[in-house]
């Protein structure tokens, strides 16, 4: 058995003050406060990203980058919470309206350009990239939050749906630290990932089946009709995306020669880092229960 790495400590406060945050939200019910827990590591993780670019020579529009997160979050949060008619698929057109914008304003900058050379594509693309990748995939998570019709207090019920998500794919990371701390032997990915194991992975999917069946256990009521073998089906499904999407930002990172995001989290690394398995699996449990659960 390896002994523990030293960022086990803070790692662990960095949770269990993050989860605090979390129950909090749920027990107020409050909306402001789950905006709040949606908008700011969205914010702060596309902030570190084009940060990541500029530690890396690439040019960006950072200002343009965070402008149209604002106006995602802002669409989102306004739509959604003002009427139940854009619980599915209604905030979508506006979110490519937004897009759209982002891209003509993105090449009009270009244009004032005095020399031009990679640095305009570079800025067109990867400013629109991070905007696609952080704020709007995480903001799947306000679209759960009111994918399903609040109960009969007014209360969001899509909350349980959030806390499903939320709960498998963290726990997911948790099971790959703890198994691949302890027994990982087996590299895998590490090309991209060299710390992570196939130790890691297998206690990181039986962690989230685990985590999935529980949630199931005490909140399976408020779930849409889940069944046990569906709850295990997704919870494995869900922790694949997780491991892909955490996959995704150290390939990020290690093509721009940074280990980690940011050190905002003692342990974890940056906001980047805690959301970046969230970024799969939200948009896929969406669908999931858009198109194929409900």
């Amino acid at each position: 058995m390896n002994a523990l790495p030293s960022s086990f400590l803070p790692r662990t406060i960095s949770t269990v003050f993050l989860w605090l945050g979390i129950i909090a939200a749920y027990v107020l019910r409050s909306e402001g406060v789950f905006a709040m827990l949606i908008a700011l590591p969205a914010l702060g993780a596309l902030w570190e990203y084009f940060r990541l670019l500029k530690s890396g020579g690439l040019a960006h529009h950072r200002g343009f980058g965070m402008t149209a997160a604002l106006l995602l979050i802002g669409l989102n949060f306004f739509f959604l919470h003002s009427t139940s008619a854009f619980r599915e698929l209604a905030i979508f057109p506006f979110e490519e309206a937004v897009f759209a914008l982002l891209i003509i304003a993105l090449f009009l900058r270009e244009f004032g350009r005095n020399s031009l050379g990679r640095e305009t594509a570079e800025a067109v693309v990867f400013t629109l990239f991070g905007v696609v990748y952080i704020p709007w995939l995480f903001l799947f998570m306000a679209k759960l939050l009111y994918l399903t019709p609040r109960d009969e207090h007014g209360y969001l019920t899509g909350q349980y749906l959030v806390l499903f998500v939320v709960a498998v794919t963290k726990f997911t990371d948790v099971g790959a630290f703890l198994c691949g701390s302890f027994f990982g032997r087996t590299p895998f990915f590490p090309n991209i990932s060299p710390k992570k194991t196939w130790e890691g992975i297998v206690g990181a999917l039986v962690l989230a089946v685990l985590v999935g069946i529980g949630i199931f256990h005490f909140f399976g009521h408020h779930l849409p009709h889940f069944s046990f073998g569906l709850v295990c089906a997704l919870s494995l499904l869900l922790a694949i995306s997780g491991i892909a999407g955490d996959l995704a930002e150290s390939l990020l990172k290690r093509s721009l020669a940074s280990k980690d995001s940011g050190h905002a989290l003692p342990g974890i690394g940056g906001g980047l880092d805690l959301i970046d398995s969230l970024l799969f699996t939200l948009p896929i449990f969406y669908f999931l229960l858009l198109f194929f659960l409900r």
